[in-house]
């Protein structure tokens, strides 16, 4: 049987007067229904904050506040990493700080990377599992130096996928994600030390460090938003325990003097007379996954004062279903039936959810639509739209 985290800090759905906590069975019920689902992220806090006033506060002190925040709340805090900005910062706010932070977990599927190309000069997401050796190792490392008292697991998933007797049902452990390995990929009891610190009932935070914040210019104004896509990363799934929790260290309701922070340090930038001609970057909507990757690497730096900007990072998958980041699955799995059964799943969604619930690519569905939060108002914008090319894919 699966466990749904009824967790409303990571968002949820309501079908008619039902709550759901998990987009597939949200989506399968307004199927049934033929009623639109409405996402609700945090509205009850994030609609009563004033977004337009930015706080005075340092970006690196409310880092170090939301650190602090999740310590005094926990027993044991375990942050999920990956090499990238986000996790990297997380984890920075803590030990910078002198904060202990209990552990870091990375997962990477070691009996799947035969024939996965190790090359630094390749950023396509298919050469994803080269972010271990060139961007998660070096953070490990440092994170093995300047705190020696947290400890470093790294989780080998595909030997739980190869394992798992599971059936088509596996759709319903993950929100938006269905890639092959992911609800193997971040399970709260992975190893046996994670059953340890769980059976022994403390409170622990399972963190991830989602995300930057979705900023955009909307009729000539600033404006704040929140995508479910982003939002629905952890896995819902937390088996026989009541004691763990999954946190956002950013997208929280707890600080949302942080987001609003970090939301004014993007505007103030591309407000700057040198820096106004990119605001094109940042108009809504836009189409462009070229521009938006360029919007991605501009803003990492204001944000993520304390992270190289230069580490190494292969560019974001395109689509859920059929993710290039998965290219080790597809090139050393396809004879098994954890492929059968990876492809099942796929099919039972689409057999089971109204077809305009979903992307599609070239004829097939890719992956689930994305709900979007209300746009929340930072201040005005000089950019005008010229309407050309505004809505011009790339």
């Amino acid at each position: 049987m699966i466990k749904i985290e009824q967790n409303p800090k990571l968002g949820y759905y309501t079908v008619g007067t039902e709550k759901f906590f998990s987009k597939p069975m949200a989506l399968t019920q307004a199927t049934k229904l033929n009623q639109f689902p409405e996402w609700n992220f945090n509205r009850s806090t994030f609609d009563q904050y004033n977004w337009s006033t930015e706080p005075e506060l340092s970006i690196k002190e409310l880092y170090r506040i939301r650190a602090q925040q999740l310590r005094d709340r926990y027993d044991y805090i375990r942050l999920e990493v990956s090499g990238g900005g986000d996790s990297a910062t997380a984890a920075f706010s803590f030990i910078l700080n002198g904060i202990h932070l209990d552990e870091v977990v990375f997962r990477y599927p070691k009996t799947g990377e035969k024939n996965v190309t190790d090359d630094p000069f390749n950023t396509k997401p298919e050469n994803t599992l080269s972010e271990w050796k060139y961007a998660a190792q070096p953070l490990l490392q440092w994170i093995s130096t300047h705190s020696p008292k947290t400890k470093i697991t790294i989780h080998d998933y595909s030997e739980d996928m190869l394992s798992s007797n599971h059936d088509e049902s596996w759709v319903y452990r993950t929100k938006d994600y269905f890639q092959p390995g992911h609800v193997f990929k971040h399970t709260v009891d992975a190893v046996d030390s994670h059953k340890i610190t769980l059976d022994r009932g403390r409170s622990v935070c399972m963190l991830w460090g989602i995300d930057k914040p979705k900023v955009c210019i909307k009729d000539s104004k600033w404006y704040l938003y929140f995508m479910d896509v982003q939002a629905n990363c952890a896995n819902p799934e937390v088996g026989q325990w009541d004691n763990i929790t999954n946190e956002y260290f950013f997208w929280s309701p707890d600080l949302p003097e942080l987001l609003c922070k970090q939301a004014h340090t993007i505007r103030r930038w591309f407000d700057l007379p040198s820096n106004k001609y990119l605001q094109h970057l940042a108009r809504w909507p836009n189409y462009s996954f070229a521009q938006r990757t360029t919007f991605e690497h501009i803003i990492k730096p204001l944000l993520y004062p304390d992270y190289d900007p230069a580490t190494f990072q292969t560019s974001k998958p395109t689509n859920s279903f059929y993710n290039e980041m998965d290219q080790w699955f597809y090139a050393n799995f396809q004879d098994t039936r954890v492929y059968q059964v990876w492809q099942a799943g796929l099919k039972y969604l689409v057999d089971n959810i109204d077809p305009k619930y979903f992307n599609n690519e070239m004829g097939r569905p890719v992956g689930f639509v994305g709900f979007i939060s209300p746009f929340y108002y930072l201040g005005d914008a000089a950019y005008h739209s010229t309407g050309i090319n505004d809505h011009f894919k790339f």
